[in-house]
């Protein structure tokens, strides 16, 4: 093995992706599914696979830390979203406008997708995230927010607000950066990275001491995490924000920042597990201001007070 760099490729269901170095698909939440064919999964070793539906990427994330041997730089990336080490396609462009269709061997040398490419691309960087991105508030996506306000109004605020208590519990010399960053208007997204590896080792430290406070102190039985499986992703959803502050720390301490164009797959089905659980009923669940409306079949019922 090149010993300079690897990436490993998060997923859960798409398993026909590049194998050659520096890429090594590894299977989020593997402890809870059936094993993807060629893809090595987060539950061997030192592992928390089985708490992959609550942190997402960051299960495989925790897994290259305690397991993966030491290279000079190592970095997570989504079976969709991988970053652009060739030439730019358009930068004056949304990110979302940049896609690619498969992992053939022209799509490969288009982007930039081997060793000797990549290594060329990040070398004597720190940390490489993809290009920072202006915030815009959710719902209607039309005005200029903050990070804070992102989180607010696409999540449970209640956890953001824990999350910042925790960092400057456990780590006071960051209050004042953790206020800055998710007062900012501009963000890096999707949780993805190059870093070195002392850096790594000590953003997955700094991460993990967070992240596993925040969600002990959350009741994942509560009605928002138990019928939505989509919010019951926080520690994940957690993570996506606060690599902001990490990041932002390791600039001020001198830390050589790099941004790469971020790029969006739409893969073709042929590379997909199709095995959909065994009589498993379908359901929604609709937030609203103080309560949940959950229609399972045909049945609809409300948890808490509708207002």
């Amino acid at each position: 093995m090149k010993n300079r760099v690897q990436i490993y490729l998060c997923t859960s269901s798409f398993f026909d992706l590049p194998k050659d170095e520096p890429f090594i698909p590894i299977q989020g939440g593997a402890a809870l599914n059936k094993p993807l064919p060629g893809v090595q999964g987060d539950n061997t070793g030192d592992n928390i696979s089985k708490l992959n539906p609550m942190y997402c990427e960051m299960s495989a994330m925790y897994w290259a830390w305690k397991n993966a041997p030491k290279t000079d730089y190592i970095g997570f990336f989504h079976y969709r979203r991988l970053f652009n080490f060739g030439l730019p396609l358009a930068p004056e462009a949304h990110w979302s406008e940049r896609n690619f269709f498969d992992f053939n061997k022209e799509t490969i040398k288009r982007f930039g997708w081997d060793y000797d490419t990549i290594i060329k691309a990040i070398d004597g960087a720190d940390i490489v995230m993809p290009h920072i991105e202006d915030v815009q508030r959710p719902p209607e996506w039309k005005e200029p927010g903050t990070l804070y306000e992102h989180y607010r109004n696409c999540h449970v605020s209640r956890d953001i607000n824990l999350t910042m208590k925790v960092i400057k519990d456990l780590y006071p010399e960051d209050s004042e950066i953790t206020e800055k960053v998710m007062g900012s208007t501009r963000g890096y997204f999707c949780h993805m990275f190059i870093m070195k590896w002392e850096i790594f080792q000590e953003y997955m430290e700094w991460l993990f001491n967070i992240t596993m406070k925040v969600t002990s102190q959350i009741d994942l039985d509560a009605p928002i995490y138990k019928f939505d499986s989509h919010e019951r992703r926080v520690s994940g959803f957690i993570g996506e924000r606060i690599i902001n502050i990490f990041v932002e720390k390791k600039r001020y301490q001198g830390a050589k920042i790099m941004e790469l164009e971020r790029l969006f797959g739409h893969l073709p089905r042929e590379g997909f597990r199709h095995s959909a659980p065994v009589n498993r009923k379908k359901f929604f669940v609709k937030k609203l201001d103080r309560a949940l409306s959950i229609r399972i079949g045909n049945r609809q019922f409300t948890v808490g007070d509708a207002g």
